[in-house]
């Protein structure tokens, strides 16, 4: 018994030092931790399509959800972000967010577990709100630890490198996710006929894989975030915090009102808002829609489409540490400006491709998709970066994302009902059908130009910065 207890004392202090006392020491720990986080993200992303995309289309399919209601419910993620409203407080309370993000991250498991839903031996009502249910509440957990993370790897990487190192990031994450995803693309096309279910597990497999690689590598990773600290600048813990947390109110009081007042009051933040609203109404508007075109309406193998995605991101890792530099010589808002170009491209192309052309508009499509993604999602975020008040990152961060987060569902929302009205009233032009997905991917491209005249007038070089400068 007494074995027992000196063995979970001396498991809880490990894991005490791990999650609770991992502060970097030197530069040599802020360097290892952005490999770790590197390694981590790869993972996570590496998830994110496992879980999304043309895997998750395939299980709602067979599970038996129409076309509509796919797009729509992929965009749960979007729809998630709002229970950051619910968490913003408490997660600012923490003094380490560390804990706090792996344990989000180890719920991401019940992605793994969706895919073993076909299985079971449940009527097809159940199997679809049981899919539905544990994709949001996955959802969820990631989205609700999405903001501490965000802080947490700005937090170690300085201004001055985070284009470079969020392009290489990114690159070691894309090509990563790319090999994953054709491997997984070939299972699926493997197994379609007449043994989906074993492809599906063998996803749900790599899945529950990559949830241990992300838990592990975050789990390596110092934290600079102090907590209490004592008169010469050292973190308190154990009796010593306790004791100074009575003698010392928390600072953290703040109703939601005041934080949402203080935050709209500021240009920066709403301009910051703004943009994020654009960019997701130009992109729910079509992309969770054009998985689903490829599979039934242009009828285009798995293999097919996993080959195309890894060749395209192949060229996405080679430009991605380009435009990262880029991007520290001449501004995230520049660089992030142009590169909606090549999404508005991939629209475009994707509004011109039928079944009897789509062999060669989908690869030239998904390069120019390469060419936009190989900075949008860095471009977003470092603008965010420069446009937060940074004692309030974490807060403002939350707030972002959820607000837009409801705005993207509801954009997504009214494109599923405009794709399923359109699907049952198909519009002719010059005596041709046109496909639902066609006209979706042509009101992007218009408002991909909204993005970036905005960009253009008033974020780039607007930044509190820049203004000082």
């Amino acid at each position: 018994m007494n074995n027992l207890m000196v063995m979970s004392k001396f498991l809880l202090g490990k894991l005490r030092r791990i999650y609770f006392m991992a502060l970097p020491e030197n530069k040599q720990d802020l360097k290892r931790s952005r490999r770790w986080y590197t390694v981590g993200d790869s993972a996570n992303q590496t998830i994110a399509q496992l879980a999304g995309g043309t895997f998750i289309v395939t299980l709602m399919s067979y599970v038996g959800i129409s076309d509509a209601n796919i797009g729509i419910l992929t965009s749960l993620a979007s729809l998630a972000a709002v229970f950051q409203l619910m968490t913003m407080r408490f997660v600012n309370k923490l003094p380490k967010y560390k804990f706090y993000v792996c344990f989000t991250v180890l719920q991401k498991l019940v992605f793994s577990l969706i895919y073993f839903i076909p299985l079971f031996t449940l009527s097809n009502r159940a199997k679809m709100i049981w899919v539905v249910l544990g994709y949001f509440y996955a959802q969820i957990c990631t989205q609700i630890g999405t903001p501490a993370s965000q802080d947490w790897i700005a937090s170690l990487v300085p201004s001055r490198l985070r284009g470079r190192y969020f392009a290489i990031k990114d690159s070691v994450a894309v090509f990563i996710v790319a090999s994953v995803m054709l491997i997984a693309g070939i299972i699926l096309d493997y197994f379609k006929n007449g043994h989906l279910t074993t492809g599906f597990v063998l996803i749900g497999i790599m899945i529950a894989i990559l949830v241990i690689i992300n838990l592990v590598a975050f789990s390596f990773m110092k934290e600079p975030r102090l907590s209490l600290t004592n008169e010469d600048g050292y973190e308190m813990h154990g009796t010593l915090a306790k004791r100074a947390k009575t003698l010392h109110k928390n600072d953290f009081n703040d109703s939601m009102m005041s934080e949402l007042k203080f935050a709209f009051g500021n240009r920066y933040f709403r301009k910051a808002l703004g943009l994020n609203c654009l960019w997701m109404t130009s992109f729910y508007i079509a992309a969770p829609f054009n998985s689903s075109y490829q599979i039934k309406e242009l009828t285009l193998p798995y293999t097919f489409i996993m080959i195309i995605g890894f060749c395209s991101n192949l060229f996405r890792i080679y430009i991605s540490p380009k435009v990262g530099r880029l991007a520290d010589r001449f501004g995230m808002a520049k660089v992030f400006k142009y590169s909606l170009l090549g999404l508005l491209l991939n629209y475009f192309l994707t509004a011109c491709s039928l079944p009897n052309n789509a062999y060669i508009m989908i690869p030239i499509a998904a390069f120019f998709s390469a060419c936009g993604w190989s900075f949008i999602g860095i471009g977003l975020f470092g603008i965010q970066l420069e446009f937060l008040d940074e004692k309030k990152r974490m807060i403002q961060l939350s707030l972002i994302s959820s607000i837009s987060g409801v705005y993207g569902f509801l954009i997504s929302y009214l494109g599923g009902r405009l794709l399923d009205y359109l699907q049952r009233n198909p519009l002719i032009i010059f005596q041709r059908e046109l496909y639902a997905q066609q006209i979706l991917n042509s009101i992007g491209v218009v408002l991909l130009l909204v993005t970036f005249s905005y960009t253009k007038l008033l974020i780039q070089g607007k930044s509190p910065k820049k203004q000082g400068r």
